[in-house]
């Protein structure tokens, strides 16, 4: 029997793999408990389809709720190829219902943020979560308990609007760390 593994607040990977991976892992689950296997990390004993059957499905956008689409003009590719490197996805829960949701980074339009619903269904709380931040190029994400009250923050980075970091009421409700702060922490972690 196979483990699906999940290590909640470690969510810096750009690929959809990732996602397809982490349905896959709770496909089938349905009974299924997690153990900690340690501070932070969690697996769930997860039994393959038999032999013939097909491991992957795909769930169309409109099924699943996650229609996040990452588009970038020709003329920005054009002006800066480090912008076709694409962006982060990070999955954690951000609302302590125990479910892993979904953030994906964006270029050319809003970051999202998908809260699992169960059965492969996800809704959009961007805006009630206050993260779209849609004037940045945001390349990568990371969900981490920056704040050490329990529940996953978000880190973000970009091309030339920096990181940006957002604090988690433990709801799903973020309050962005403000410019001047973050540029005060860099200047002191830059001091020799």
């Amino acid at each position: 029997m196979a483990r699906g593994v999940a290590w909640p607040g470690r969510g810096a990977c750009g690929a959809w793999w990732v996602v397809a991976w982490l349905m896959a892992a709770l496909h089938g689950a349905a009974g299924a408990e997690w153990v900690a296997e340690a501070p932070g990390v969690r697996s769930m004993a997860v039994q393959p389809s038999p032999a013939g059957r097909t491991g992957f499905t795909l769930i169309q956008p409109e099924a699943s709720g996650v229609t996040f689409t990452n588009l970038l003009a020709q003329a920005r590719q054009l002006t800066n190829q480090i912008l076709l490197n694409g962006s982060g996805v990070a999955a954690g829960d951000v609302d302590g219902d125990g479910w892993p949701d979904l953030f994906f980074a964006g270029l050319d339009g809003p970051n999202r943020l998908y809260r699992n619903r169960g059965g492969f269904r996800f809704e959009d709380i961007t805006d009630a979560a206050g993260v779209a931040a849609p004037e940045l190029d945001a390349t990568g994400v990371l969900m981490v308990d920056l704040d050490g009250d329990g529940d996953l923050d978000l880190a973000v980075n970009s091309i030339g609007g920096g990181a940006r970091f957002f604090f988690n009421d433990g709801k799903a409700r973020f309050a962005e760390l403000p410019a001047n702060l973050v540029d005060g922490l860099a200047v002191e972690h830059s001091r020799p």
